[in-house]
């Protein structure tokens, strides 16, 4: 059953997360879940993320919280302990119902609240964990000022099973629901919002789509009916159990991979929206889209934390993604690494003549062989490289494992888009656009 999760703006102005006051500017601001504020919190409908409004009033009573550890008692440990239980640490109702198979990362309950012990201490040790900070099991100044950033709701730990196995999270990224059974997949507008031009919402959201589509093998088609993923823009009650709720506050919820909702991305149209603020929602809630959950990398799209306007993906979004769907399709017939392709560890791709191999070494390098005499090659050897894809944005590149590229062309544009690279027949490896021009060639000619 797919879930939704979504994104929320505070009522006032946003939080500078770099910044040690509590100001905001509701514009920008994606999320927001203030510590002091975290009790009140209520999950809604078909679990989109929700956020509430950090005052004057509660950010003087919320720097109590920092410095608390074991054997702390009061008002401040409780807003420690609802925080935690608001983002999936300890048991909660409403993230059970909306997220069927939740479970909460710590196993036990504090026996009191407001009383600082080692289930609340193991609850604060995983939240660090899984934030990229200093496990401690204390919240110290910076522990709480990551607290007090603008955040998407969705829990932590979505699939504790996978990712709790010790405090030390191997990999920064985490799933989210399911995944789609082909990575060809339709959208559709539903409808568009009025706030500018429709030409422009939908070269907003089609932006994000394709910046996953360069780091994966997803394609996406436009359709009229029978669409995997639905954008619209919505107000209030629209046919999801999560209405919305106005200006300023949620913006959007997006549902995992499935039948029916799954995979559709909802805007609140009571927003003020422009192209730039769109796209960055749609990044992020796209990969939600996909079935990824958040990363603890902080300038990953997927980080649960708003860090920045931001519109390309991370190492740890590519290492994520691939995760879960391959990282590239092996190329078929000879002569061509088209968009979407790439090749792995002693792979090659052959002129059609067969006198010249574009070969993917173990050692990390790509090298163009006439008979066994080298041609060219990236110089790559040794760098860490296992893989080289010819990506939809026009850029070969070679990447390792965890989403760190190593070498490319530099042929990445918007001129370049779907271009393919060919191993011709007279030594020339090149990479065309699909105007026919080129954009990067091995200057390899003519043998």
């Amino acid at each position: 059953m797919p879930v939704a999760i979504g994104v929320r703006v505070p009522r006032t102005r946003r939080m500078d997360p770099m910044a040690s006051t509590n100001r905001f500017d509701s514009r920008l601001a994606l999320f927001l879940a203030p510590l002091a504020a975290a009790a009140s919190l209520a999950l809604v409908g078909c679990a989109a993320d929700d956020v509430t409004t950090l005052g004057d009033e509660d950010a003087v009573a919320a720097e109590g919280a920092a410095g608390l550890g074991l054997g702390a008692r009061g008002a401040d440990v409780r807003k420690v302990y609802e925080y935690l239980r608001r983002y999936g640490y300890f048991q909660n109702e409403e993230l059970a119902e909306h997220y069927p198979d939740w479970t909460p990362a710590v196993s036990r309950e504090p026996a009191d609240p407001e009383l600082f012990d080692e289930a609340l201490e193991e609850g604060v040790r995983l939240y660090q964990a899984q934030q990229g900070l200093p496990v401690t099991g204390i919240v110290d100044a910076e522990t709480h000022r990551i607290m007090q950033m603008p955040r998407c709701s969705h829990p932590d730990y979505y699939d504790p099973p996978s990712v709790v196995p010790t405090l030390d999270i191997e990999n920064p990224y985490t799933h989210f629901g399911g995944t789609w059974s082909s990575t060809a997949l339709s959208y559709k507008f539903a409808n568009y919002t009025s706030d500018f031009a429709q030409a422009s919402v939908r070269s907003a959201i089609e932006s994000a789509l394709f910046s996953w589509t360069s780091s994966s093998t997803f394609s996406f088609s436009e359709v009229s009916s029978g669409e995997n993923i639905s954008f619209g823009f919505y107000t209030g009650s629209h046919g999801c159990s999560s209405a919305f709720d106005g200006s300023s506050g949620v913006l959007a919820h997006a549902y995992s991979p499935g039948s029916g909702l799954g995979g559709d991305v909802h805007f609140d149209d009571a927003e003020s929206w422009s192209s730039a603020f769109l796209e960055t929602v749609a990044l992020h809630e796209v990969g939600h889209a996909l079935g990824l959950g958040h990363s603890t990398v902080s300038n990953a799209t997927m980080y649960a934390y708003y860090t920045g306007n931001d519109t390309s993906l991370a190492d740890d979004d590519r290492a994520g993604i691939w995760s879960r769907y391959a990282s590239y399709a092996s190329p078929s017939g000879c002569g061509w690494l088209n968009a979407g392709q790439g090749l792995g560890a002693e792979q090659s791709v052959w002129s059609c003549d067969g006198r010249f191999q574009l070969k993917y070494q173990s050692d990390g390098n790509l090298v163009l062989y006439m008979g066994s005499s080298p041609l060219w090659a990236s110089g790559t050897n040794g760098d860490g490289g296992d893989r080289v894809i010819m990506q939809e944005d026009g850029n070969l590149v070679i990447y390792k494992s965890t989403g760190e590229p190593v070498w490319a062309t530099g042929s990445n544009s918007t001129a370049s888009r779907y271009a393919n690279l060919t191993v011709q027949n007279d030594g020339n490896v090149v990479i065309y656009r699909s105007d026919g021009s080129v954009a990067w060639n091995s200057k390899t000619c003519c043998h």
